[in-house]
C-alpha cells in the first residue's frame, strides 16, 4: 500500500512538472482548461514527463485496487477509477487554471 501511494505521488509530480512545461511554453496564450489543442505543441519532455505520469498512475491504482479486490471488488474497482481520474486529471487543469488567471491579471 506504501509503494503504491509512493508511485501515485510520484506520477502527480510528473503530471505537474509536464503541465508547468506547457504552460511555460505558452507563456501569453490561453490554455484549454479541459480539452483541445495547445497553441504551441508541448515539447517531447513535457510528453514524455505526461506518458511515465500515466503509466505510473495505473501502476499505482492497480495495486491500490489490488489491496481491496478479494474483500470488496466494486470498492477497488471505484477506487482504481478515482485514482486515475484524480492524478490524471487534476494536476493538469489545476496549472491551467493558474496559467490562465495569470494571463486575466496581466491583461
Amino acid at each position: 500500500m506504501v509503494l503504491a501511494v509512493c508511485v501515485i505521488a510520484l506520477a502527480v509530480l510528473l503530471h505537474v512538472v509536464a503541465a508547468r512545461i506547457a504552460s511555460r511554453e505558452n507563456y501569453g496564450r490561453r490554455l484549454p482548461t479541459v480539452n483541445g489543442s495547445y497553441p504551441v505543441r508541448p515539447v517531447q519532455r513535457a510528453r514524455s514527463a505526461q506518458s511515465a505520469g500515466w503509466m505510473l498512475s495505473i501502476v499505482g491504482a492497480l495495486q491500490l485496487g489490488n489491496h481491496f479486490w478479494l474483500t470488496e471488488p466494486w470498492l477497488a474497482m471505484g477506487v482504481v477509477v478515482a485514482v486515475l481520474l484524480l492524478v490524471n486529471g487534476l494536476p493538469s487543469v489545476l496549472v491551467t487554471a493558474l496559467h490562465n488567471s495569470n494571463l486575466r491579471t496581466e491583461n
